[in-house]
């Protein structure tokens, strides 16, 4: 049997407005819920709760020798996890595919089974997979998930080390530092700027004058609910999860708007579901971690 269509943004609208009793969808109406109502909603949801499990993410990027600063993703809100992803087997591409990698001809490795491989420049740069197949003859690795095929161009570093970066508050950064500082991070200082949030990463990731490629970096984080990419897989994933609420929010805000008598009463409905999601999606709330203990 197939999978149910996943649920959009003007599904979820459109649901809402005919619950609300309005048969009919004016386009105007629609417009209305999800350029304003579905907005508020997040709004209403971030304000109770941020760290949310829906929220969480991952994100993937690659220093640059010599530069210590970079920018948080477009959506981060909190910080979960940074760590530096770093390996001594590294060499360009002979060619890939959306499953595979051809690694450089003068390869020796062979016990690659299980580890990560990430693309440090050139085509698919950033993205890293699992390797599950390696033939050492042809030099193929056979990866767990699809990716951009990496090409002739692709700079590719087996995963051999991660190291958990300490956050550390950024006025210690100059706390009896000498310069240059270079090297592998151990480090990061969270900064703020005029948009998303920068990190300072310490020291100042320098692999040799020799050796030009960076260090990965995998992100654990929140995502800040009223920043998500309408169009990615996370924004889909949390229609998805609760649609009911969504569903909920635009009703009563429908009723709202319209002056409907049924307003006051959709409302505390909706409030209930909100407070009834943030338990639900807190950590440590599912049943299977619930230790139930009964005496006798």
């Amino acid at each position: 049997m197939a999978a149910p269509t996943a649920p959009t943004l003007t599904i979820i609208t459109t649901e809402g407005i005919k619950k609300a009793g309005y048969a009919n969808v004016l386009a105007s109406l629609l417009t209305r819920s999800q350029d304003e109502w579905m907005e508020e909603i997040k709004n209403d949801i971030w304000t109770l709760a941020k760290k949310i499990k829906s929220l969480y993410t991952t994100s993937f990027a690659v220093t640059t020798n010599g530069v210590e600063k970079y920018s948080y993703p477009t959506d981060y809100s909190s910080e979960l996890a940074l760590v530096l992803m770093t390996g001594n087997t590294t060499g360009t591409a002979q060619a890939g595919s959306t499953t595979t990698i051809t690694l450089a001809s003068g390869n020796t490795a062979t016990d690659l089974i299980g580890k990560e491989i990430m693309i440090l420049s050139g085509t698919g740069s950033a993205q890293i997979n699992q390797i599950t197949l390696y033939n050492s003859t042809t030099k193929v690795a056979t990866v767990n998930d699809t990716w951009t095929a990496p090409s002739t161009d692709s700079v590719y570093m087996i995963v051999d080390k991660y190291i958990d970066l300490e956050q550390t508050p950024v006025w210690m950064h100059d706390s009896g530092r000498t310069s240059p500082e270079r090297g592998e991070p151990t480090h990061f200082f969270p900064i703020g700027d005029e948009d998303n949030g920068e990190f300072i990463l310490f020291p100042t990731p320098f692999r040799s004058s020799s050796d030009t490629n960076g260090y990965g970096l995998r992100h654990k984080y929140y995502a800040d609910l009223t920043r998500i990419d309408l169009a990615s897989t996370l924004m889909t994933t949390v229609y998805r999860r609760w649609r009911s609420l969504f569903i909920q929010g635009v009703k009563a805000k429908c009723l709202e708007d319209l002056d409907d008598n049924r307003a006051a009463q959709e409302q505390q409905k909706y409030a209930a579901d909100i407070r009834a999601m943030i338990v639900r999606e807190a950590y440590g709330m599912d049943l299977s971690n619930l230790n139930i203990s009964v005496e006798r």
